[in-house]
Order: C-alpha cells, then structure tokens, then sequence
C-alpha cells in the first residue's frame, strides 16, 4: 500500500470511530435520567443507608424525581403511629395522584426490632398500596437517629421497649427540598396539608 493510500484508510477509519464513539456517548447521556441539581438544603444531602419491606437496599437520594411524604414510626406501637398510617391513607385517597407522582416512604424508628420480614406483615395488615407506599429500616440507631433529627421527629425508648416520640409528616419535593410539613396527630387528613402536597403535584 502507498504512503498516500494509507493515509487516506487511516483518515477513513477515525472519522468513523469518532462518529460511532460521539454516537455511544449521545445514547448513554440520554438514557440518564434527567434530574434537577440537589438543593443546599435537601434532605437528600444525608446518607442513610435503608432496606425496605420487599429486602431492597437504597438511599434517599434514590427517591429524586418526584414529591415524596416522608415519616418516621415503629412496628409495635399500638398508639400514634396506626392513627398517622390511616391519615397517610386517607391523605392519598383524598389527593388520587397519577400513578408515579407521588410516594410515602415510612422508616423506622426501631431498627432492633423492624425488619424488612416484619415491615411486608404491617404493610399487609394495614392494606397498604405497594405502588405508593414504602415501609423502611436503617441498618442502626446512629443513621436512624440523623433522619429523625433531619425530620425534626424527637424520640426516645423506654425502659419496656416502647418508644415515645413526636409526629411529623414531612413534604418533600423532587429535589429533596422540605416544603412543607404537618404534626397534626388525627386519622383524618391536615386540610393546609392537603392543599400544600396539591400545589406540590402541580
């Protein structure tokens, strides 16, 4: 082959990697998906390690995307935390989002006892919407200590294994963003509540 022709097949050849190479690059940038920049202020800025009731690991910045409610109680408590599970349920059937548009995401306060087993039983027991509703539990009490203080939710345990601790159901956007919040203890749904998630799904 002459100088001049494998000039030429060697020109050739780059020119047709690099437009397969910027092709493959295109593709897998649009494969990402596409989500907005965390806030300075995101909830999701803090790692916590959590397995939820189907035994999946994840992080709370996997739940960018979309608004989120986001709460903390305890498998056996027999007092507060069944009266805020019925007022996330009546908060959904009052809201009906789309499917995808928002979420409720439970942990646990109790992270020597709630395991991903018990969390599916409660789910279950409390006819939970899998398609909305995630039950979670962190790996210890420092990680489960650092969301509750994030959520503004105090507790403390006591000496026959109970817990006694606050409610605070917590709106967060799809940055992570906290935008607004209820403390409100009652089955029924917090209206101002009701009326900020909507502005939130809008």
């Amino acid at each position: 082959m002459t100088a001049t022709k494998y000039k030429k097949t060697s020109s050739f050849w780059i020119t047709i990697c690099g437009v397969f190479f910027a092709a493959v690059s295109t593709m897998s940038l649009a494969a990402e998906p596409a989500h907005s920049p965390l806030s300075a202020d995101s909830l999701y800025h803090l790692s916590v390690p959590l397995t939820d009731a189907q035994d999946t690991h994840f992080d709370l910045r996997d739940l960018v995307g979309h608004p989120v409610l986001i709460t903390m109680f305890y498998g056996d408590c027999i007092t507060a935390c069944p009266i805020v599970l019925e007022n996330l349920q009546q908060t959904i059937t009052a809201l009906k989002p789309t499917s995808g548009k928002l979420s409720v995401l439970l942990v646990s306060l109790d992270p020597r006892h709630d395991t991903p087993a018990s969390l599916a039983k409660l789910a279950v027991s409390h006819h939970l919407d899998p398609s909305i509703f995630r039950l979670a539990v962190s790996n210890d009490d420092s990680h489960t200590r650092a969301m509750a203080a994030a959520l503004s939710i105090k507790y403390r345990v006591l000496s026959g294994g109970e817990i006694s601790h606050n409610t605070n159901i917590c709106l967060v956007d799809d940055t992570g963003k906290m935008i607004a919040s209820s403390t409100q203890l009652g089955a029924l749904p917090d209206q101002e509540f009701l009326k900020k998630i909507r502005l939130a799904l809008k």
